[in-house]
């Protein structure tokens, strides 16, 4: 159940169902007692004749459960299609307007039944629209008053959820540049650099020269919340490389970035750390080469490679893709989308970012 359907007034809880009846018995005897004192005052007799007070107590008791029945139908479907925090101001408009034409249709009917069943039909033109004014009101009064106490309470749980996932996101920054300066990586990238220096000069210093970019292009965008996918796939091509360089032609990554996406925006090293993590849980050998696919579809980046997964998995201190999903419901709103499944194949798709200009 969603916090916001939670927090209602109309939550379908059995203990929230048994207060929310309770109260619109109150709120019928409240308008008896009103009429009870309003007619007290003007002197008039004939209403205050205890069958007429008991038959204007069931009266209204029973128009404020059918209310209560009919509005926790209709704020079941408005949580649903027009949750607050999403459209506050369609919600409003929508609300006020079922609240206010739900409310006079009801009472209208109401009350025509219930003097055609016990009063032959008979009753005053002014009472039948003072009946419907006073449905009104009311309903418009309490749904004010509970749906603000609703709000107010989902805001606060919004703002503790934003609280929790900044916190989660330094983490995850944190935990990502340990990574990237972590000994494994660079003991690994050292080994390999010592071989080349030895087999091949010239591939040893583009070595250098990726490896240097790949650090600078780390420690830059750990800084920042959102980068250019260009940026983003300038640091992870460096990152193969070194990849490349160690595991040979058992790794081929292929990329498939059309240029038009080149301005659109991504969480940075999301898609380095999937990569990472390919290479990790995966055996990389002549016999199984690890292939992985970087493309774009749907407005979605994806990284899919190929599954074999090891007996024993490397340990790491990499960010988890739960870090990586809530980082992005954070910093965009969106959620990505895991398919681990397939028998054949992993992928992660990452929703691409439109950046603010």
């Amino acid at each position: 159940m969603s916090q916001e359907n939670q927090h209602s007034l109309f939550s379908g809880t059995r203990i929230a169902n048994v207060k929310d009846i309770l109260l619109m018995v109150f709120v019928g005897v409240l308008i008896v007692s009103y009429m009870f004192v309003k007619n007290l005052i003007q002197g008039n007799v004939a209403e205050q004749a205890p069958d007429t007070v008991v038959n204007n107590a069931l009266f209204s008791i029973s128009i404020s459960i059918i209310l209560y029945v009919v509005f926790r139908v209709m704020f079941r479907y408005l949580n649903t299609h027009y949750p607050w925090l999403k459209s506050i101001g369609k919600r409003l408009q929508i609300q006020v307007l079922l609240v206010v034409g739900l409310s006079s249709t009801i009472m209208a009917l109401f009350t025509w039944l219930w003097y055609l069943l016990f009063f032959d039909g008979c009753f005053s033109r002014s009472s039948f629209f003072s009946n419907i004014i006073i449905a009104v009101l009311i309903s418009l009064l309490i749904n004010a008053i509970y749906e603000g106490v609703n709000l107010f309470r989902q805001l606060k749980d919004s703002q503790i959820e934003t609280e929790k996932l900044k916190r989660q996101n330094i983490e995850s920054h944190f935990e990502t540049l340990k990574n990237q300066v972590g000994p494994h990586f660079l003991f690994n990238s050292l080994n390999t650099l010592l071989a080349l220096i030895d087999e091949d000069t010239l591939q040893a210093k583009e070595f250098v020269k990726k490896l240097a970019t790949y650090y600078r292009y780390a420690l830059q965008v750990n800084e920042r919340d959102i980068v250019e996918l260009s940026t983003e796939t300038a640091l992870v091509k460096s990152y193969v490389f070194l990849l490349e360089s160690r595991f040979g032609d058992n790794l081929k990554v292929h990329f498939d970035l059309p240029e038009q996406f080149d301005n659109k925006g991504i969480v940075p090293l999301s898609m380095q750390m999937l990569v990472e993590n390919a290479v990790k849980h995966n055996v990389i050998s002549n016999a199984h080469p690890l292939n992985i696919h970087i493309g774009i579809r749907d407005g979605f980046i994806f990284v899919e490679n190929s599954k074999r997964k090891k007996d024993a998995l490397e340990q790491s201190n990499r960010i988890g893709l739960e870090n990586i999903r809530n980082r992005y419901q954070l910093l965009a709103g969106k959620d990505i989308r895991v398919v681990s499944e397939h028998p054949d194949y992993f992928r992660v798709e990452l929703p691409l970012i439109e950046l603010v200009k």
